[in-house]
């Protein structure tokens, strides 16, 4: 049976059943591809919105970021502003308190020079100072004998209560003038204390700036 089929045919039946063969193995290769390449368009669509998502939630970071950043800038920017503002009204008010501490401690001085000088002139002229002779009655008049003694013994005491209340005046103008030196080197110590503030503030939020816009 097989021998009376011709060579030729024979040929042409096994390539055809080889082709056959490799159609249906490339049938089924090429559902096999169509499967996978469905699955990997689901995952590609998957990876895609996955994408997306990040990129927004990046987006949105970075958006944060920058806000928080401008925000602390803003107000690192204003604290500095009010340190400088109020680092020159402190200085313009102790440059005006010492100002006016300098003309008063200037006036006050010169005024108790002035009394001490008065004073001390008052004090030096006292003991040359000659006390008046008493007026002579008249003759006619009979001199009672109250009258004989003159009522001028009493004038010592008073010159000694006057020159104790000059000293006492004295000692007052130079206690006025170590009081008002005291006063100066005091307002002083408070000027240097407030300008050294701001500053050490200044130094202190300028470090935290950095670090957080680092």
């Amino acid at each position: 049976m097989k021998s009376a089929i011709p060579q030729d045919v024979q040929m042409l039946i096994l390539g055809f059943s080889i082709l056959g063969g490799l159609f249906l193995v490339a049938l089924v290769r090429i559902f096999q591809l169509s499967r996978s390449n469905r699955r990997m368009r689901l995952e590609t669509a998957k990876m895609e919105k996955q994408a997306a998502l990040q990129q927004l939630e990046i987006t949105a970071i970075h958006h944060d970021a920058m806000s928080w950043r401008a925000r602390a800038q803003r107000q690192f920017d204003a604290l500095r502003s009010d340190l400088s503002h109020r680092l020159l009204q402190s200085e313009q008010g102790g440059a005006r308190a010492l100002a006016d501490l300098d003309k008063t401690h200037q006036k006050a001085l010169s005024e108790a020079l002035v009394k001490i000088s008065e004073l001390e002139a008052e004090l030096a002229a006292k003991p040359l100072a000659l006390v008046p002779p008493p007026l002579p009655l008249p003759a006619a008049l009979p001199k009672p004998q109250s009258l004989q003694q003159p009522a001028l013994p009493a004038l010592p005491a008073m010159e000694t209560l006057r020159i104790q209340a000059l000293e006492s005046d004295l000692a007052m103008a130079r206690a006025e003038l170590a009081a008002s030196k005291q006063q100066n080197a005091v307002l002083q110590r408070a000027l240097l204390l407030a300008r050294r503030k701001p500053a050490a503030a200044l130094r202190k939020s300028h470090p935290r700036s950095s670090a957080r816009n680092a």
